[in-house]
C-alpha cells in the first residue's frame, strides 16, 4: 500500500458561528483502480477501491456513501453542514482490501 493511501483532507471555514450552514470539502487519496486497466506489461491491474464511507459528527453519523470502481482517482466530497455543536467530524472509508482510513477535523466555534 502507497504510504499516503487513504490520507483525507477536510477543509472547513476558519471562521464559524454556531448554527452557521458550513460547506465542508474533503478529498482521500485513493487509486480507485477499476480493476479494467493494464499497466505497462499488459498485467491487469487489480481493482483497488473505496467502497464505503462514512461521515461523523461527534457521534453522531451524518452520512453515508457507498462507492463502487467508477469513482475517480483521490474522490472529493463536498456537502452543506449546519454546525450546531463543537464537535470533530471524522471520515471514515473502507476498501474493497479492507483497509480503513480515517481523517478528523474539529469544528470549533469563533470566539469574536
Amino acid at each position: 500500500m502507497m504510504a499516503e493511501t487513504g490520507k483525507a483532507k477536510i477543509v472547513i471555514p476558519e471562521q464559524i458561528k454556531q448554527g452557521d450552514a458550513i460547506r465542508v470539502q474533503t478529498i482521500v487519496q485513493h487509486p480507485m483502480d477499476t480493476g479494467f486497466f493494464r499497466d505497462a506489461n499488459a498485467e491487469l491491474i487489480p481493482p483497488w477501491f473505496i467502497n464505503d464511507v462514512r461521515v461523523l459528527y461527534g457521534d453522531t453519523e451524518i452520512a453515508r456513501f457507498e462507492w463502487t470502481s467508477g469513482i475517480s482517482k483521490d474522490p472529493m466530497v463536498s456537502f452543506q453542514l449546519k454546525a450546531e455543536q463543537e464537535a470533530p467530524l471524522t471520515f471514515v472509508s473502507r476498501d474493497n482490501r479492507g483497509n480503513e482510513f480515517t481523517g478528523s477535523t474539529e469544528i470549533k466555534f469563533a470566539t469574536t
